[in-house]
């Protein structure tokens, strides 16, 4: 009888770690409830009124139904472009990005000289591109090509067009090649022409696939060798479903952070309304960017998730 209850009041190993995860995700809920939940709940309210600014100071608000939504959807066609045109981007550039990442981090984590110097220089830019150095990046280089075109020094321009001519050259030659699938030679142009933005967009995610490769046990690779298993195989059969998890997680974070970039036309567009203090029709349009993006989320969560993998658990 003793023992019964003892079995009873015994919590399982991944009840523990269901705990545990609360505990880390704690400070994240206590601020959602404290800090984000008013401004969530202001923001619907928002974008349902019409705002008016006071010239003494201050503003009106009147109820305005759905008019903000109907304006932002019918009237103002440059957000639907930007929208769409983000949401195409994203669905070129993610398996890209998550083919990249996933070869670098293999890469990384063999058995080499320096292999923390080389996992550093692989995350810099990360750093770099952050919102305040990309953004100063960015008004350096306009004020360099100005700078070239007053003083009449063109060198930097040449070489530039120099550059762009051999990479259109490239790009001519990839066009012969795949004239039998037009979709492939578009996704290869794509990768071609935005290897600065991929490399710059991989940091984290080359991080969380070394995670996930770090956790796989060795002996699952040496019982593999010992039972003849190439590395290839080893590969299709041992580390992808052990990644798989990792996959999902890069999938999350990959959208959400090329739809959330400082660089983004819709985020600025949103940002232009919120300067013009068009509260409503800003509130609106954010609202109507965050349907859009859960329900991308949502649906590729749910295509990735009938092919993840989880050790010790039944599917």
């Amino acid at each position: 009888m003793s023992k019964e209850k003892k079995n009873k009041k015994s919590v399982s190993l991944s009840a523990k770690k269901a705990r545990l995860g609360w505990v880390f995700v704690s400070p994240f809920v206590i601020g959602f409830f404290v800090f984000y939940l008013v401004v969530i709940v202001e923001s619907i309210q928002y974008s349902f009124m019409d705002i008016k600014t006071l010239p003494e100071g201050g503003f009106t608000m009147s109820f305005a139904g759905w008019a903000n939504y109907q304006y932002m959807t019918r009237t103002v066609t440059y957000f639907l472009d930007g929208m769409w045109g983000t949401v195409r981007d994203m669905l070129y550039s993610l398996p890209i990005l998550l083919l990249f990442s996933l070869f670098v981090a293999m890469v990384l984590n063999q058995k080499l000289r320096g292999r923390g110097l080389f996992r550093a220089i692989f995350f810099v830019p990360v750093i770099l591109t952050t919102g305040i150095i990309a953004k100063s990046d960015a008004v350096n280089n306009v004020m360099t090509t100005f700078s070239a075109m007053d003083t009449g020094n063109v060198t930097t321009t040449a070489e530039t067009m120099s550059s762009a001519f051999s990479i259109r050259g490239l790009m001519f030659y990839i066009e012969d090649m795949f004239t039998f699938a037009p979709w492939l030679l578009e996704f290869i142009e794509t990768a071609a022409t935005n290897v600065y933005a991929v490399i710059s967009q991989s940091g984290v995610q080359i991080l969380i696939f070394l995670a996930g490769l770090q956790s796989i046990s060795p002996s699952l690779y040496e019982a593999a060798k010992m039972e003849g298993c190439s590395s290839w195989e080893s590969f299709w059969k041992i580390t992808l479903p052990m990644i798989s998890p990792m996959i999902l997680v890069n999938i999350i974070y990959s959208i959400v952070d090329c739809f959330t970039r400082y660089d983004n036309s819709v985020m600025n567009a949103i940002q232009q309304m919120i300067t013009a203090t068009d509260y409503g029709y800003a509130s609106a349009a954010a609202w109507i960017y965050f349907c859009v993006i859960a329900l991308l989320v949502l649906v590729l969560l749910g295509i990735a998730s009938r092919f993840v993998f989880y050790q010790g658990k039944e599917r």
